[in-house]
């Protein structure tokens, strides 16, 4: 496409064409003229008289000579030719002369200033105009680039179409870009998984709701920590873990729905928080048992020990956002060593409950270098006097004001902070090193292993080199699993019983009898004990259902060669209805309360 010359350039162009013509048109016709008149001369020079002719005026000639060439050379050189020197031969004598150019010089002049003249008026007068105009409108669309809104000429000029154009296109790229900066800020606010806020969301909101100038607002904080996960990236995978996420931030949503302002944030791997405004009481108990119902039925359907677990505390003006964290950990950690799906409240900061994971971490790892952790036995009532007893050792944990550490707590900050191997460790090495001087060879020690011992291959490989450095030690003991864990995790539990037994200790499967199941189970593993889930056990005398079931249980297990203890017994009819069914062995608060393994002397008689 040819480039179009401004006018301006244009208009300098024409006025300096129509000088140039301004002045060449009347040369031109002086110059014709001054050709006629030289033609004129040399037809009329040879009809004069000679040799008197170079003295005699000739009409147009300036100067003329005869037989000599004229000295001066031409005066109007912008003439060129016919201004020059002429010579004409008349007869054998040349003749010389120079025509008269001033009429024609006047004529060219008297033409061509007049007309330059004019040309430069007329053209000077074009360009000034063009230029206010064009200034004008410089200004024009320079207003019109700060504001459309200004335009006037009604959209017929191609550079203010062009700007409008120009305009609309810019603000339709400045609303794409709010928008997707305003997307871009949503998104940074949001986890991409289950599509709630993320941490730094609720950092604000919940500094937001602690700096309320209202000192009479209060608020909750729910926290539903997704427990299976680790289990279900380990069995199924991740991206079935990634699945599992997803359906727990649903259920959280179908619960808050109901609440108004309540929003959900995704904090953590598995953590889930709700912060929602009212009292925490009536909201952790609508909350938490409508979300366990449905976490139930979840846990139910997918054949899971359990779905999540919640935590709840009260949020007050004023409190600092770590206080509130640090007890709605507690409350998560409670709810972990009590029933599966389960929920408890933490209302107050004490000693304990008022750290962080970094004095968690710290305190935990003295008590396991100072070895600071007590164990205590509960003996069972065996029915067979000749029977080998059977003492089941629990963990205490003593803290620095003389009192104990919820055990439920300790464990679930175990695992939460990855410690839980180091301290199993510790527990199964503190308890050889109390039993070995012991002279009770009538006795069996139960040791209870976390879930922790089977996705460990190191915690096997090293559990199988201390069993084989005593064998003696090693046939009193007893390691006990629970049978939720063993069911979701079937292979890791026949080798770690295989292992187990092939060091020459027994095994024992605990809290056992959930249902049908549990008669698979004990068919797979072969344990050498069971022990009765104290569910079964605390409404016996008054389920006659429940009492068929554990005749069952019993009949089954003796004929499998399974001793069969049953826990939790607290009632003198309790143990009357146990002992009618045969069962082996009775452990509870009515046969022995937990009691110091340093100071314990024998089986309960």
């Amino acid at each position: 496409m040819r480039e179009t010359r401004p006018f301006g350039h244009v208009l300098l162009l024409a006025a300096f064409i129509s000088i140039l013509l301004s002045l060449l048109l009347p040369w031109w016709a002086s110059y014709r003229s001054l050709m006629h008149q030289e033609q004129q001369i040399n037809l009329s020079l040879p009809r004069w008289p000679s040799p008197d002719i170079a003295s005699l005026p000739v009409p147009g000639v300036a100067e003329l000579s005869y037989g000599q060439p004229i000295a001066s050379g031409s005066r109007a050189w912008w003439f060129g030719r016919p201004a020059a020197n002429h010579q004409l031969m008349i007869g054998q004598t040349p003749l010389f002369f120079r025509l008269d150019t001033r009429p024609a010089t006047a004529q060219w002049l008297l033409l061509s200033l007049p007309l330059s003249l004019a040309s430069l008026l007329i053209f000077g007068g074009l360009y000034r105009r063009w230029s206010r105009e064009s200034r004008e409108k410089e200004h024009y669309f320079q207003t019109l680039l700060l504001d459309p809104e200004q335009g006037r000429l009604g959209g017929r000029d191609p550079v203010e179409q062009g700007i409008i154009a120009l305009h609309h296109n810019y603000q339709s790229q400045l609303d794409n870009l709010q928008q997707q900066l305003s997307e871009a800020h949503q998104q940074s606010h949001q986890d991409s998984l289950t599509t709630l806020g993320n941490r730094y969301a609720f950092r604000r909101d919940l500094t937001l709701m602690l700096t309320d100038e209202n000192k009479l607002a209060t608020a909750t904080l729910m926290i539903v920590r997704a427990s299976a996960l680790q289990d279900i990236n380990t069995r199924l995978g991740f991206q079935a873990g990634d699945q599992y996420l997803q359906n727990i931030a649903k259920l959280v949503r179908k619960a808050i729905q109901p609440l108004l302002g309540a929003r959900a944030y995704r904090i953590s791997g598995t953590d889930i928080a709700v912060l929602a405004k009212g009292q925490c009481e009536p909201l952790a108990h609508s909350l938490g048992t409508q979300l366990r119902q449905d976490l139930n039925h979840y846990q139910h359907l997918h054949e899971l020990d359990c779905a999540a677990y919640m935590g709840f505390t009260q949020l007050l003006p004023g409190q600092s956002p770590e206080h509130v964290l640090v007890r709605a950990d507690a409350a998560l950690a409670q709810a972990q060593g009590g029933e599966p799906n389960g929920w408890r409240i933490v209302q107050k900061n004490n000693d304990d409950e008022d750290m962080g994971e970094s004095q968690w971490r710290q305190r935990l790892q003295a008590m396991l270098e100072e070895n600071r952790i007590e164990l205590l036995v509960q003996p069972a009532l065996i029915s067979k006097p000749a029977a080998p007893g059977y003492n089941e050792i629990f963990s205490h944990f003593p803290n620095d004001s003389g009192g104990w550490y919820p055990a439920t707590t300790v464990f679930a900050m175990l695992q939460r902070l990855d410690l839980s191997m180091l301290f199993e460790q510790k527990i199964i090495e503190t308890t050889l090193r109390q039993i070995r001087p012991k002279e009770l060879p009538a006795q069996r020690w139960a040791i209870n292993l976390t879930p922790t011992s089977l996705q460990q291959n190191s915690f096997l490989i090293w559990l199988e080199r201390v069993l084989l450095r005593d064998m003696d030690v090693t046939s009193s003991l007893v390691f006990e699993l629970d049978e939720h864990v063993l069911e979701h995790q079937l292979v890791a539990g026949k080798r770690l019983m295989d292992m187990i037994r092939r060091c020459g200790a027994r095994s024992a499967v605990s809290k056992f009898g959930h249902g049908y199941g549990s008669f698979r189970l004990l068919k797979e593993i072969k344990p050498d004990y069971i022990k009765l889930d104290a569910q079964l056990v605390r409404h016996l005398e008054d389920d006659s259902a429940n009492q068929q079931f554990v005749r069952m249980i019993v009949d089954l297990a003796q004929r499998l060669g399974c001793h069969v203890v049953a826990e939790g017994v607290e009632t003198t009819e309790q143990k009357r209805i146990l002992e009618s069914m045969y069962v082996d062995g009775i452990q509870g608060y009515l046969i022995a309360k937990p009691m110091s393994l340093a100071e314990f002397k024998g089986r309960v008689a």
